[in-house]
């Protein structure tokens, strides 16, 4: 897919508009989708704590606008029967504990990012892979549609189950310097995380440096590296807007971060709370992608401009070498999954047919979507 100046340009969407855009999913975080049919919610016994863990500040805007009003639309569409427990800012447990907190009792709901253990999820790096999806909205869809063939052995391997899944909006760079060309990227030290990402640097001549959400600011504000490769909402986040100079518009990679479900708490369930958790999660998923990464990247991009940052966006030569420059690296992931017996050609061919079956969608026709006809067989 590629990708064009005037691309990127549009995609930095006004606050306004990304409100326009998203006005199902704020309809679904205000409760207005909450209440269930009355025979949908057959148990009649005490409540389930359903724990929820994170590493945002409690006051991230995911956290606030759309984590903290989803939970509420879960306690309503169990009828009280699920009450959540949440804490933020890693105080439960660290940022990539989240597979042992789960296993262990800590949490039920916790990041278990793909990206930042490329060997336990091998697949899911494909996911990276650029240029892959037009839109997060449509990438979070497609994510949760193909989990149950190609992904779900990975997370099941370990003893968990699948929360939900949700793609980033598109990564840029942040940086102390002005970075104004693809030659610009050679000897740079570039925050990252693992796997595909961090080869998209790699190919760019840069260095590449994994760290974790809670690691960028502090190895920025050091000098430790010279840029952060990162989404718009997240920068504001985790303070890069405070520090960085620069935004280069790249927009060639986004993440996929999986939140897994504790296989203990899901098998507690009874079968009408696990169909009202699963939908939940589907609706929970879209709306966070959608509120966080546009009306909060949006409000974000507002900020950077505010304290003096500088948007840089490139002439279609320079994108057009740059995704040269890193198109073999589908090939190479196609051909080293596919020795290793996975099916990474038969996935992402699959993926390129459910991006074109949900091309013309808007945010709101896929809110809807989530919300109407959840994707189903997350956790068959």
């Amino acid at each position: 897919m590629a990708i064009s100046e005037n691309d990127l340009r549009a995609a930095d969407v006004t606050v306004e508009r990304a409100l326009q855009q998203t006005s199902v999913a704020q309809d679904w975080l205000s409760g207005r989708y909450a209440d269930q049919p009355a025979e949908s919610v057959r148990y009649k016994g005490e409540p389930f704590t359903f724990t929820v863990t994170g590493h945002p500040p409690e006051n991230a805007a995911a956290v606030v606008d759309v984590i903290k009003p989803a939970i509420g639309v879960l306690e309503r569409m169990s009828n009280g029967k699920i009450r959540v427990k949440d804490y933020w800012g890693a105080s439960r447990h660290r940022d990539r504990d989240g597979v042992a907190a789960l296993r262990d009792g800590r949490s039920d709901l916790a990041p278990i990012y793909s990206g930042w253990d490329a060997k336990s999820y091998p697949l899911a790096q494909g996911l990276q892979l650029p240029g892959l999806f037009p839109d997060s909205n449509i990438g979070t869809m497609v994510a949760e549609e193909i989990y149950a063939d190609y992904l779900r052995a990975d997370v099941e391997r370990q003893g968990l189950k699948m929360g939900r899944l949700k793609m980033s909006g598109p990564y840029h760079l942040f940086s102390t310097q002005p970075i104004r060309s693809r030659d610009d990227f050679r000897g740079l030290r570039i925050g990252t995380t693992e796997g595909i990402e961090a080869a998209v640097m790699e190919a760019l001549g840069a260095q590449a440096v994994p760290l974790s959400s809670l690691e960028i600011n502090p190895a920025l504000a050091d000098g430790r590296i010279d840029a952060v490769h990162l989404a718009d909402g997240s920068s504001e986040v985790f303070g890069i807007g405070k520090i960085a100079r620069y935004r280069t518009a790249l927009g060639c990679v986004r993440q996929c971060l999986e939140f897994g479900l504790s296989d203990r708490f899901w098998g507690r369930l009874p079968p009408d709370l696990q169909q009202v958790v699963h939908n939940w999660l589907r609706a929970e998923a879209q709306a966070e992608t959608q509120i966080f990464y546009g009306v909060a990247g949006a409000k974000a991009r507002d900020r950077f401009l505010e304290r003096g940052m500088e948007f840089i966006y490139l002439p279609d030569t320079e994108y057009g070498r740059i995704m040269d420059t890193v198109q073999p690296l589908v090939d190479r992931f196609v051909a080293q999954e596919e020795e290793a017996g996975r099916p990474a050609r038969a996935m992402l061919s699959t993926i390129e047919a459910l991006n074109e079956a949900h091309r013309n969608k808007t945010a709101n026709d896929l809110m809807m979507e989530a919300i109407a006809e959840p994707v189903a067989r997350i956790n068959e």
